[in-house]
């Protein structure tokens, strides 16, 4: 999730991965805010779930509400790290930072991987930064052989950049991440019936990263469109 800035400058606010809503306050702030906007950097599904029937679902399983409500009090505490390490830190610990970041919530969705699936101008939009700024702040990580050497983010020495970045993952809730919430169902009520329009892609509705929404108000796959990325901004 980003916004563009009228010189053309782009703040990214958010990296979002699957089973992550990337616009559920707008369900209760239906103000929308034309300069922002999500852009996908690898394949993935994205699903549409309409207000009206996110209601419904609400309505019928009382628990899916505190699923939500945890899910916003979890991205806020995202924020309030971002925010901090942005406002405060010095380059090197807030690249290093944003990184640990991301190798933690793609653990969490099943990404056992090494390699970050971004771009040094994707980092510096997310952190504040310059371009020649962040080039410099690789530079200075790979000499510290934590990066390799290449286009490609690709994490070398995990150990040295969580000292480096003095990563803490408690804000995000370890082990519960972001994207492992566990809702309690109770099976005898009776199921939420979908209507006729759930998931079409009309406003005001939701969308969230689909592939491994645990929930019940998982998008059908009729409702999926298999060309989007998966890792969103």
């Amino acid at each position: 999730m980003y916004e563009r800035l009228p010189d053309g400058n782009r703040q990214i606010y958010a990296f979002q991965y699957a089973g992550d809503f990337c616009d559920l306050h707008q369900h209760v702030l239906p103000e929308t805010n034309s300069e922002v906007a999500v852009a996908a950097v690898t394949d993935c599904s994205i699903g549409i779930i309409e207000h009206k029937d996110l209601e419904h679902l609400i309505a019928q399983y009382p628990s899916m509400s505190l699923a939500l409500w945890r899910a916003s009090m979890l991205e806020a505490s995202i924020f309030r790290k971002r925010l901090l390490n942005v406002g405060r830190q010095p380059a090197l610990q807030r690249v290093a930072h944003l990184l640990c970041e991301q190798l933690a919530r793609r653990e969490a969705v099943g990404i056992n991987s090494a390699t970050i699936p971004l771009t040094q101008t994707d980092l510096a939009d997310a952190a504040g930064l310059s371009i020649v700024h962040i080039n410099r702040t690789f530079q200075e990580l790979r000499r510290l052989n934590i990066l390799s050497e290449g286009r490609t983010i690709n994490v070398l020495d995990r150990e040295r950049l969580v000292g480096l970045a003095g990563f803490d993952g408690n804000y995000l809730n370890m082990p519960q991440l972001l994207s492992h919430w566990h809702v309690k169902i109770d099976h005898a009520s009776t199921p939420a019936k979908p209507s006729p329009t759930m998931c079409r892609p009309t406003t005001p509705a939701s969308r969230l990263c689909s592939e491994k929404w645990p929930g019940p108000a998982r998008v059908q796959p009729s409702c999926a469109t298999s060309s989007l990325p998966r890792a969103m901004l």
